[in-house]
């Protein structure tokens, strides 16, 4: 699986998301998929937010995956709360792709991206 980052049909670079930017963007409940029953499944660095437990269904379908991954929806306050950004970021988690796509020739995933910076270094 690769990924790439979506734009625009202009071809201008999209204004690039960060917390809490995008908290508006998000449904009140956010699924992702895990095979763990709670663990979220990512791809390093790349995790996956779905509006609908029927979105991550199809996505996990087409991804065709050898986990069996079933959807959980959370509140999408709980995920990006400061305990729900340090959890993506141990999973090393730094991109979040929303209600992505799988290209069916390539394989590649697309989509919206949110990115999650670092948090800041004390001095």
């Amino acid at each position: 699986m690769s990924t790439r980052d979506s734009d625009n049909s202009a071809g201008s670079s999209a204004k690039e998301l960060r917390l809490p930017d995008f908290v508006a963007l998000l449904p009140e409940q956010i699924w992702y998929l895990t095979s763990t029953g709670t663990e979220m499944w990512c791809r390093r660095p790349y995790g996956f937010f779905f509006s609908s437990s029927e979105a991550a269904v199809a996505f996990a379908e087409a991804l065709g995956s050898t986990f069996s991954l079933s959807p959980i929806g959370v509140s999408s306050k709980e995920l990006v709360s400061s305990d729900g950004i340090d959890a993506m970021r141990r999973l090393g988690v730094h991109r979040l792709f929303i209600d992505p796509s799988i290209d069916p020739k390539t394989g590649d995933v697309f989509g919206r991206i949110l990115r999650l910076e670092a948090p800041p270094t004390l001095q």
